[in-house]
């Protein structure tokens, strides 16, 4: 009996980002919305590319004889841990990537669901992925895959890109706001740091969850499910793993800098409470003098001279002067 595995894509849009069509050479054809896809009695191998929050993509899936059953729960599963599982000769589960924002950069993880087989790739997502358009573009620029096991790694490796990506832009940020907090004009950099520590902590869990999938994928090669795939992910889990150590040294170096920001703002806060203790001790004699004088009584020293605003001003000084020469004798002012 045929499996029921053809994509209406009248019936399934607009649950359907896309689909394309491999031939022979491994050359891939968008196929219009007109025209239905066979999963299973391609022309070769076929990718296509749903959009889960659509009803129409759910009933679709479910009603899919081509695809296990325990896939189908992984697609329409709310769970969006990383996993992988596989029966038979296919494979399924869930990766992490980047949303993809046409407004605005965007660090947000995402996840995006997988069903692989030789004759399909099917992929599903929630959110616009990085990953997904990247393969796209690929395709249209004319790339060519000898199966649907290349056409998947293709798309590991995109998205071991964008988080490459994503390192090497917290590396250069880490860099400017290095040059800053070490250069001698004071700059506070606590918040935009925090930023980036923040940053960092989402990339390094996008990457634990990559290198969880491919690490399953390398530790149950030689089983007979996956032997099929048995080269897939092998040069991608080299370059996350990487990717995972730069993430690690972007860390300490983001830490250690808000350290010293923080030392750095400790260090002139000190110094501002200091100045400030200083010149309040100095006046606190001429206050004095200058509240005893302000007593409203008979016989105060100077009420009767010509010159007494004058003497009350020196006793200021000499006060204040007084006061400045203790400090400095118990060197408690540089």
């Amino acid at each position: 009996m045929r499996e029921q595995s053809r994509v209406d894509l009248a019936s399934v849009a607009p649950g359907l980002a896309w689909a394309f069509e491999f031939d022979g050479s491994g050359v891939g054809a968008l196929l219009p919305e007109d025209r239905p896809v066979d999963l299973i009695h391609g022309r070769r191998f076929v990718w296509a590319h749903v959009i889960l929050a659509n009803a129409r993509t759910r009933d679709w899936i479910g009603a899919q004889e081509g695809l296990p059953e325990e896939a189908k729960a992984v697609l329409l599963s709310p769970d969006t841990h990383p996993r992988l599982d596989w029966g038979g000769d296919a494979l399924w589960g869930v990766l992490l990537d980047v949303q993809r924002d046409l407004m605005a950069a965007s660090e947000d993880p995402t996840d995006l669901r997988f069903v692989l087989r030789p004759q399909f790739l099917l992929t599903a997502r929630r959110h616009p992925v990085r990953a997904a358009h990247a393969l796209r573009a690929r395709i249209e620029n004319g790339a060519r895959f000898e199966g649907s096991a290349g056409l998947f790694e293709r798309m590991l490796e995109e998205a071991a890109d964008s988080l490459g990506a994503a390192a090497q832009s917290i590396a250069e940020e880490i860099d400017r706001i290095e040059d800053r907090v070490l250069s001698e004009a004071m700059s506070d950099e606590t918040g935009k740091l925090l930023k980036l520590r923040r940053a960092i902590s989402k990339q390094d869990r996008l990457v634990q969850g990559a290198l969880s999938v491919l690490g399953q994928l390398d530790q149950h090669r030689s089983q007979s499910a996956l032997e099929i795939y048995r080269d897939l992910g092998r040069r991608v889990r080299q370059r996350v793993a990487s990717f995972h150590s730069d993430l690690h040294l972007q860390g300490d170096r983001a830490r250690l800098l808000q350290e010293e920001a923080a030392s750095q703002l400790a260090s002139a806060t000190n110094k501002n409470l200091f100045l400030l203790t200083v010149v309040t001790t100095l006046l606190l004699p001429p206050a004095f003098v200058t509240g005893y004088f302000g007593m409203n009584t008979k016989n105060l020293p100077f009420t009767e001279s010509d010159y007494g605003t004058l003497y009350a001003s020196g006793l200021c000084a000499l006060a204040a002067l007084a006061v400045f020469l203790l400090i400095r004798r118990f060197r408690m002012f540089a």
